[in-house]
């Protein structure tokens, strides 16, 4: 099942800032490691002016899982809760599986 895994964030936390770039290299090395071994895509990286964040990989669902819940991935993961403001981490449906769900959607929209 296609999914992507998203990460969200405001700014960094003031006095970390240093940090959080490093922490950025960090989590796009862990990541891109897996691209190259096509596990999944290459990370995407967006920013608005204001410093707000958005950062992405895709691929199965069951392989994205399996990534995220090793220990160097959970570690990088409490990292960015102490770095960054507003952090979340999310898998959300992408592709066929989110039109999948969308058809699930309106037949239990319909059933109730």
């Amino acid at each position: 099942m296609q999914t992507a895994m998203v990460v969200t964030w405001t700014r960094p936390i003031v006095g970390r800032e240093d940090r959080a770039l490093e922490y950025g290299a960090e989590v796009n090395e862990y990541w891109s490691q897996h691209a190259r071994q096509g596990k999944c895509s290459e990370p995407a990286m967006f920013f608005t002016e204001a410093g707000n964040g958005i950062w992405m990989v895709t691929g199965e669902r069951d392989v994205l899982m399996s990534l995220h819940d090793t220990e160097e991935a959970r570690m990088l993961t409490l990292k960015g809760e102490l770095l960054l403001e507003n952090f979340c981490l999310e898998f959300y449906f992408a592709g066929e599986a989110a039109a999948d769900y969308m058809l699930r959607y309106q037949s239990a929209l319909a059933s109730i």
